[in-house]
């Protein structure tokens, strides 16, 4: 997805639907006939770690939107998504997402056997470099193969929950927990600039003294760490992975004034 932006709008288009599909559910308590929400998603190709990441971040109507007699519209606010109705929304998007590599010829043969790879062959340098920012690694200079470096790591905690309303299964990922009330347009607004961020703060960077480049995360990671390092090479590797796209947007019909409905869902 990260090199095919035609498969990542692909993606994101099954995606889109099961959301869409969940809305549309009787069991969510709409009871208008025919109706409808909108969604508006962010594409962003980075993670924290400055590593390539490609998600989706989404604006939803968190209900349904009907027409009535006289031709105005009817909103009908949906409920919050249970932790299960969120995992069975992932396991869709999860099925589909398969077939759709199924059809498209992208699903791997076999465990350890990957498809060709026309950026390997045109060239190998950006695939290598792409490739280890997808894991979190080097991939030049004299610590290539090695992880980023990480400033405060501690013992790994107990394995816990993920949290309320976030689901995850075989690299699949979905959280739903955050919500805006109808008339929040301040929070409304912050969620915007957060789903259009850059790739990073200029506050959270420090040249140091040896040359070296160290991110402050903005939040620190479950195993504790809260800086990364990195060697000047590495830091522009970073910016090399991500590509020229840094985000793209993707609405699904209809979008009227936000102002009128709960958002988002998911």
């Amino acid at each position: 997805m990260a090199r095919d932006h035609d498969l990542t709008r692909a993606v994101l288009a099954v995606y889109a639907r099961a959301l869409l599909e969940y809305y549309r559910r009787p069991a969510c308590g709409h009871v208008l006939p025919g109706g409808d929400t909108g969604t508006l998603t962010v594409i962003q190709r980075f993670g924290s770690g400055l590593n390539l990441s490609v998600h989706f971040h989404t604006l939803v109507f968190d209900g349904v939107l009907s027409r009535v007699p006289g031709g105005g519209l009817a909103f009908s606010p949906a409920g919050p998504p249970s932790d299960a109705e969120v995992a069975q929304v992932l396991d869709t998007i999860r099925r589909r997402v398969r077939r759709l590599l199924r059809h498209r010829g992208l699903e791997p043969r076999d465990e350890g056997t990957g498809l060709d790879d026309p950026l390997a062959e045109a060239s190998p340098a950006l695939a290598g470099i792409m490739g280890a920012s997808v894991q979190g690694r080097v991939a030049l200079g004299a610590r290539a193969g090695a992880r980023v470096r990480r400033l405060g790591v501690v013992p790994p905690a107990a394995p816990g929950t993920r949290g309320p309303r976030r689901a995850h299964v075989e690299g699949f990922d979905l959280h739903a927990n955050v919500w805006v009330g109808a008339h929040n347009r301040a929070r409304l607004e912050q969620l915007c600039r957060y789903l259009l961020r850059p790739l990073l703060a200029d506050k959270r960077l420090r040249l140091l003294g040896d040359g070296r480049v160290r991110v402050q995360l903005k939040r620190a990671w479950s195993d504790g760490t809260t800086h990364l390092l990195f060697e000047p090479v590495e830091f522009l590797e970073g910016d090399t992975g991500e590509g020229r796209r840094r985000t793209s947007g993707y609405r699904q019909a209809p979008l009227l004034d936000a102002g009128s409905a709960d958002a988002p869902g998911f």
